[in-house]
């Protein structure tokens, strides 16, 4: 019998994961508020242990995992960057970007396939190719860097843009009719990718990957959720590097 997988966080997507691993016949033990995660520890030994939490409660979702899972972790979430992880002392995590989208009552929606890198991605690959989700192995932590930086350029560009233009607007208006907005927004949060990762990275690489996911879903919604929380967490830490970000403060300044 495969050994179990712990899922901290069934929301959306840790309920479309959760389904996957079942369908790959891997017991899936769930971790939400109320769970004793350190009880829990002592007595199953998990082959993976999938964080599913918001991106807010992200830090804290790593600070309780017990020592002894620490060598299993795989994370989801928007917003990330090896920063989040390296202070947690965890032994070569796994990373999936999430290139599919679970709302409430509705199929998952594909976007393109999801890249995942380190040792548990078989897992994930296998098991998501179950539920006909696809994901594909990227072989290097370099890949796996500009990957999350092409995600958070994509979402907060998107979601930062949609909270000024059309309430309604969807990618193809953002191309078609806000380029210029959308171009400068760009460049303030690759701005801010480069301080926090300490790298810089192919302009054009990252707008043909944008382009790309363009093309994948012209008709989603800028504006999700989240968007004003991003703007302000954005803003956030462009101030703590002392960053100048015009087109994010214009948007703060007349629109928020």
């Amino acid at each position: 019998m495969k050994k179990p997988i712990i899922v901290l966080g069934i929301g959306e997507l840790g309920s479309v994961f959760s389904r996957a691993f079942l369908k790959n016949n891997y017991p899936v033990y769930p971790i939400t508020r109320q769970t004793n995660i350190n009880e829990l520890a002592n007595t199953i030994n998990p082959e993976l242990v999938l964080i599913c939490t918001a991106e807010d409660d992200l830090q804290n979702a790593l600070h309780s995992t017990p020592d002894k899972w620490k060598d299993r972790i795989t994370m989801i979430q928007n917003e990330l960057l090896p920063r989040d992880w390296q202070t947690h002392n965890f032994i070569d995590p796994t990373v999936i970007s999430v290139w599919f989208e679970k709302k409430k009552g509705i199929d998952p929606k594909v976007l393109i396939s999801s890249p995942i890198y380190g040792k548990k991605a078989k897992i994930l690959i296998d098991s998501l190719a179950l539920i006909n989700i696809p994901s594909h192995i990227i072989n290097s932590e370099e890949e796996l860097l500009f990957e999350l930086v092409l995600k958070n350029l994509y979402i907060l560009t998107t979601n930062i843009v949609g909270l000024v233009i059309e309430s309604d607007a969807n990618i193809n208006d953002l191309r078609n009719k806000h380029s210029s907005l959308m171009s400068n927004v760009s460049n303030d949060i690759i701005a801010i990718q480069t301080k926090l990762t300490g790298k810089t990275f192919d302009k054009k690489k990252l707008e043909q990957g944008i382009i790309k996911i363009f093309e994948s879903d012209l008709e989603h919604n800028c504006m999700g959720r989240f968007a004003l929380t991003r703007l302000k967490r954005t803003l956030k830490l462009a101030k703590k590097f002392n960053l100048s970000v015009p087109a994010l403060k214009k948007i703060a300044n007349e629109h928020v």
